[in-house]
């Protein structure tokens, strides 16, 4: 019975080692195959190599050995860029190659060296805080290459004030111009800019962007009237009187806004049209002086007469200060007024014997001889004046006189008027 026992147990010890080798050989089978399926895999990858890109189908999952696998030699100071390889997929690898750099700083300084990377890896490794106010001239991200110059720009404060908003940008753009499209502010055709466009950044500079608008209004306004002052022997002497009530005229103007961030800056007058005339203010100043109160004042010239101007040597005055020879008299009453100085409507200097008439009644260019009632001789006189007499119709005449005095002391006389 114990020998039977003894050779079960062996039995089933041989069945059992027998169907764990099978086993084990079926397992390294399977993963024989796993690993030669897996081996047999390939996929792309893109080497850049410089100016060169080289395309490999590959099973290897190291890059070096990637890279090596089709010829590309790298020295102790090349180094390669893996951020982009992915072993087993589609990917790149690049190439970096030590090379001679130029850095040029912001102060104008340069520092050459020999550096494998990017500019971004380059700069960091100089020092240099790009975050902090420097900017370069190339990409960051880009590898450097032989011979490749990088300038370091200062980025300098500005302040812009554009929209109701004030900005506070660092910028390394030239000028205000650079500046704006830097920022991406637009101008309409109309806006202006605080300094100009072409004006050159400086450090701490404030950038005004005006928004201007322009728009037009109607406005209806009161046109002032003119005030004129006449002289008068209608009125005694110191006497003044508005003879003629001023008023007001109306216009309509047109005007043309400039609106500067919403608030209006100046206005522009494009049309006026005036819709109702003013009418002029006239005050009269009385120049009457009744002769019986000058007492035994004179006029004359040393008993010349009054006129300065000389008689025609065709015409002759006869007894009494008669003209020989005459087309007809007109009798009437004289005024005198004075304006050294002026000029008469006719163009004339203003003298003694050019006098003011109605041009109607006298025409201009008239000749005459004038002589008072009491016998005061004015003379020869030209008819070269009108004044604010003709309105009243109650003189004739309003003869020049050198002075006031002279006008208050003829005063308002009758003359005898010889058309000559």
């Amino acid at each position: 019975m114990k020998k039977e026992n003894k050779w079960f147990a062996n039995t089933s010890r041989r069945v059992l080692l027998r169907v764990v080798l099978l086993v084990a050989v079926i397992i390294t089978a399977i993963c024989a195959g796993s690993v030669f399926a897996a081996a047999s895999e390939t996929y792309v990858v893109d080497i850049y190599d410089g100016s060169q890109v080289i395309r490999v189908e590959t099973s290897e999952i190291e890059a070096e050995k990637v890279v090596a696998e089709v010829g590309i030699q790298l020295s102790e100071k090349d180094k390669l860029i893996l951020e982009y390889f992915n072993p087993g997929r589609d990917s790149r690898i690049i190439v970096c190659r030590e090379s001679n750099v130029t850095l040029i700083y912001p102060n104008g300084e340069t520092h050459d060296t020999l550096f494998a990377g990017t500019v971004a890896e380059l700069i960091d490794s100089e020092g240099v805080t790009l975050f902090n106010g420097a900017f370069s001239n190339v990409n960051l991200n880009a590898v450097v290459t032989n011979n490749l110059e990088i300038v370091l720009f200062e980025a300098k404060p500005i302040t812009i004030n554009v929209d109701g908003e004030k900005r506070s940008v660092k910028s390394v753009a030239k000028t205000v111009g650079d500046l704006l499209k830097e920022q991406n502010i637009v101008l309409d055709s109309d806006d202006e800019v605080v300094p100009s466009l072409d004006t050159e950044l400086s450090k701490d500079m404030i950038v005004d962007v005006l928004r201007v608008d322009y728009v037009s209004r109607e406005a209806e306004e009161s046109v002032a009237f003119e005030t004129e002052t006449i002289k008068s022997a209608l009125y005694s002497l110191g006497t003044t009187k508005v003879t003629q009530k001023g008023v007001d005229g109306l216009k309509t103007v047109v005007y043309k806004d400039k609106i500067v961030n919403g608030q209006v800056s100046s206005s522009t007058v494009v049309t006026e049209t005036v819709v109702k005339e003013p009418v002029k203010q006239i005050a009269t100043v009385g120049t009457f002086v009744s002769t019986s109160s000058l007492g035994n004042g004179k006029i004359e010239r040393n008993g010349k007469p009054i006129s300065e101007l000389s008689l025609p040597s065709k015409y002759t005055i006869g007894e009494n200060n008669v003209p020989t020879e005459y087309k007809y008299t007109i009798s009437g009453r004289a005024a005198a007024y004075c304006i050294p100085g002026g000029i008469t409507s006719t163009g004339k200097l203003a003298k003694p014997g050019y006098i003011a008439v109605n041009p109607k009644q006298i025409p201009y260019g008239t000749e005459m001889w004038i002589v008072s009632n009491d016998g005061v001789v004015y003379g020869y006189a030209i008819a070269a004046d009108t004044g604010g007499f003709v309105k009243h119709g109650y003189f004739t005449c309003d003869l020049f006189m050198n002075t006031e005095d002279q006008c208050i002391l003829w005063g308002d006389r009758g003359v005898t008027i010889y058309v000559l």
